[in-house]
């Protein structure tokens, strides 16, 4: 059976954000998935390294309770759903911290003498929803598009994730009807990674 693991990061809960992950989970609650979300802001996730938390990297070995708890929801994943605003021209630095604080070597993936081997092929996809003052033609042509080659290009794609895809409401503030069609591409979206 599908399990659909969804990560939010905004700290507002009254953010457009939050309107698209109330979408998500209506969909998911619908399709009578299997499901959980991991809200890092209201479960106080530090995306820091301690020096002690880092010493034990190389171990794949972690002292954070909140990291061993979203890396067993992530081994039962078989889909992961990253909801955020965009900050900068990327995803908030939360969701990077959650990348290298969680994705463990040896865990996650393993070093090679050919590059990274990711080690969560069990994910069939990753969909992130992004919501950005700037249009996204700006955010992918012109700001060297973060999100598609570095976050899903480069990091989901090293963790073995072979399916990925990115979609952003540019100029959010915009038009209601433009965020109520966003909220539409969500549910469609994310109904149709169940099953």
């Amino acid at each position: 059976m599908d399990n659909i693991l969804v990560v939010y990061a905004h700290p507002y809960p009254q953010s457009f954000a939050h309107a698209v992950l109330d979408e998500a989970v209506r969909a998911l609650e619908e399709k009578h998935a299997d499901y959980n979300v991991i809200d890092l802001y209201a479960d106080g996730f530090d995306p820091r390294y301690s020096a002690e938390e880092l010493a034990l990297f190389s171990q794949g070995r972690t002292l954070d309770p909140l990291v061993t708890q979203y890396q067993g929801l992530i081994e039962k994943a078989s889909a992961l759903v990253f909801i955020s605003p965009i900050w900068w021209s990327d995803v908030p630095s939360i969701i990077k911290g959650f990348v290298e604080k969680v994705m463990k070597q040896k865990w996650a993936y393993e070093s090679t003498g050919r590059g990274v081997k990711g080690k969560l092929g069990h994910i069939r996809r990753v969909k992130v929803f992004t919501t950005s003052t700037s249009p996204t033609f700006y955010l992918r042509l012109i700001c060297g598009n973060a999100v598609g080659k570095v976050f899903l290009g480069a990091s989901m794609k090293q963790l073995g994730i072979a399916k990925r895809d990115w979609v952003n409401l540019g100029q959010v503030a915009s038009s209601a009807d433009r965020r109520r069609a966003h909220l539409q591409r969500v549910y469609r979206d994310v109904s149709a990674l169940c099953g």
